[in-house]
């Protein structure tokens, strides 16, 4: 059997009890001293595992206090339109806070979907929760020729967004989405997301397409960013 090197069992040992729960984010791991004394190494040893973890985003330090474990972040691959298959892709528990279904006009979004700006749209706003904690204020909008409000309003039971709209015949086939920063102002928002007014999220215009082409719904969501990442694969 091929001997493990010492720091990568270090590195291995500490990924194991972050992955099975017995370090949790926020944790602090054993000091150097101590992971010297536990597996007969040099301070150096340790600190080359120290340094692979933090760079792969297990650990981080803070000076004068020590080593820590990072909250997991949510790394958005682009391999599903659907955010909550991600979520559960990367082995989260998922739910979601409504705050509203309801039915208005508004003429900017009603050209950004398309339809006349006196016609009548649904506006669903929610907050996604993974593992119970706030990543994510999501607000929909659906042409009201094509989701109804009662139709809108089972959300309550499905619990997802794209549940309801294939529920009523709705499927998206493509989305196209535009990244930036956004600081979050309105109070509402931020308090349910647990930030503070100000905080920069991670802000996300779609448009989702059926296989025809015509727009099926607009959104804006507003991504904590210290839960959120995106990674693109590019091949040349």
């Amino acid at each position: 059997m091929q001997k493990v090197v010492k720091y990568l069992q270090i590195e291995q040992d500490i990924i194991s009890a972050i992955k099975n729960g017995e370090l949790k984010p926020g944790d602090k791991v054993d000091s150097e001293s101590i992971l010297k004394k536990k597996y007969n190494v040099s301070t150096i040893t340790v600190r080359k595992a120290f340094a692979d973890l933090i760079n792969q985003g297990y650990l981080y330090g803070v000076q004068g206090a020590g080593t820590f474990v990072t909250k997991q972040k949510m790394i958005r691959g682009l391999t599903s339109i659907s955010f909550s298959e991600e979520l559960l892709q990367q082995g989260y528990t998922i739910d979601m806070h409504i705050n509203s279904i309801e039915e208005i006009q508004n003429p900017d979004i009603a050209e950004k979907l398309g339809i006349s700006e006196d016609a009548k749209m649904i506006r669903i706003e929610r907050v996604r929760l993974a593992n119970n904690e706030p990543v994510a204020y999501h607000i929909s909008y659906v042409s009201a020729n094509l989701l109804t409000l009662a139709q809108a309003k089972s959300m309550k039971r499905t619990r997802s967004f794209y549940k309801t709209l294939n529920e009523a015949h709705l499927y998206p086939a493509w989305v196209n989405e535009n990244y930036s920063v956004k600081y979050i102002t309105d109070s509402n928002i931020y308090t349910q997301m647990n930030v503070k007014h100000g905080y920069p999220a991670f802000f996300i215009r779609r448009t989702a397409y059926d296989n025809q082409d015509n727009i099926l719904e607009y959104s804006e969501t507003y991504f904590n960013s210290d839960w959120y990442s995106v990674t693109v694969n590019i091949k040349a």
